[in-house]
C-alpha cells in the first residue's frame, strides 16, 4: 500500500493506543468504583480508538482496490 502509508501508520498508532488503554482498563479494574469516571473515559476511548483503525484500514483497503482496477482498465 504505497499511496496510503500514512493512513496505514495511523492505523497502527490507533491500535497501539487501544492497546495501551486496555492495559490501563485492566490495570485499574480493582479500583473500578473510586474511579469511574477514568473508567468510563478510557472505555469511551478505547471503542474510539479501536472503530476508527478498524474503519481506516478499511478505507485504505478500498481505495487501493480502486486505484488497482482504475489502472487495469486505463491498460
Amino acid at each position: 500500500m504505497p499511496n496510503f502509508e500514512r493512513v496505514k501508520r495511523l492505523s497502527n498508532l490507533l491500535f497501539g493506543a487501544s492497546g495501551v488503554l486496555v492495559c490501563f482498563i485492566v490495570i485499574k479494574l480493582p479500583n473500578y468504583t473510586t474511579e469511574e469516571r477514568f473508567m468510563s473515559t478510557s472505555l469511551i476511548l478505547l471503542i474510539f480508538c479501536m472503530i476508527l483503525a478498524i474503519s481506516l484500514r478499511c478505507v485504505a483497503k478500498d481505495a487501493k482496490e480502486y486505484i488497482n482496477s482504475v489502472n487495469k482498465y486505463k491498460r
